[in-house]
């Protein structure tokens, strides 16, 4: 009697060109599907995202203490362009949008070792749109959570600032287009666990470069000048620091440059991305009977 022998299939990657008219339309319509169903399944722990917002509170208090002793000594205003006010409210912003990211490091790490990817790539969605909406469902909730509370504490610490919608409205577009340049250049660095053991490295120093270098604590206004070049030379900025300096001050002027910015960033983090997605995918394969 004959057996089947096992076979080993390469799995061919996926190609981003169109085969169909409005194929691109059906899989954005899939990806905003599953952003709809992750921020669905994510709303039944409110509690738990609520609860997380603690440290938020630590955070503002700490610093608006800071910041009223400073200004014993040295002229706030001058030193940063903003008052204190306005700088505890900065802060909020910047801590709802950094306290938002999520680890999509570890889920593509759990999926290569285990295998799981093979079960993604069958589906009818791209790998990476499928992550982006499941990050962008997920990180959109707990980035309006945290920017309630953190509105909510900054209004007690310090009061009211004045917030006009222009500014709301630049605010809030770039940090929504930051989520999307931040999740290419994540997704990318979470790529490399087709070659590596372990990715939490590489985040760990892109977080924190992230943090320091955005300007997630202090504007970059604040810095030496000579680490101010630093930082305006390094696209962190225009994750944390500018979409929370439109916020609290808007301007039309760099709302449509910090932008334009955001964009071209998106482009350039797509052509490691993709190019690590396809050379990646070569070393899945499947065993069959």
């Amino acid at each position: 009697m004959s057996q089947l022998k096992p076979t080993t299939t390469l799995i061919e990657p996926p190609t981003f060109v169109l085969r169909r008219p409005g194929g691109w339309l059906a899989s954005l319509r899939k990806m905003w599907a599953v952003l709809g169903i992750t921020l669905a399944s994510r709303l039944a722990y409110v509690g738990e995202l609520v609860i997380r917002t603690l440290f938020m509170v630590l955070i503002l208090y700490t610093f608006t203490q800071l910041w009223h002793t400073t200004n014993r000594s040295q002229d706030v205003v001058a030193a940063t362009g903003f008052s204190i006010a306005q700088l505890i409210w900065y802060l909020a912003f910047t801590e709802a949008i950094t306290m938002s990211a999520t680890r999509i490091n570890q889920e593509v790490d759990r999926e290569v070792k285990s295998g799981d990817i093979a079960y993604r790539l069958a589906r009818p969605l791209p790998y990476p749109l499928y992550h982006l909406g499941a990050t962008l469902g997920e990180r959109l909730l707990r980035f309006g959570i945290n920017l309630v509370v953190g509105g909510a504490v900054a209004l007690v610490f310090v009061g009211p600032v004045e917030l006009s919608p222009l500014g709301v409205l630049a605010g809030l577009s770039t940090a929504l287009l930051g989520f999307v340049v931040d999740f290419v250049w994540s997704f990318a660095i979470s790529l490399l666990s087709f070659w590596v053991e372990d990715t939490d490295g590489l985040h760990l120093l892109y977080s924190r470069a992230l943090m320091i270098l955005g300007g997630l604590l202090i504007p970059l206004d604040a810095y030496p000048a000579w680490l101010q070049n630093i930082t305006r030379a390094l696209p962190f900025q225009y994750l944390v620091y500018q979409p929370a300096r439109l916020f609290v001050q808007g301007d039309a002027a760099v709302w449509v440059d910090v932008l334009l910015r955001q964009a071209l960033l998106v482009g350039v983090g797509l052509v490691p991305m993709l190019l690590l997605y396809h050379y990646g995918l070569r070393r899945v394969s499947t065993q069959g009977g």
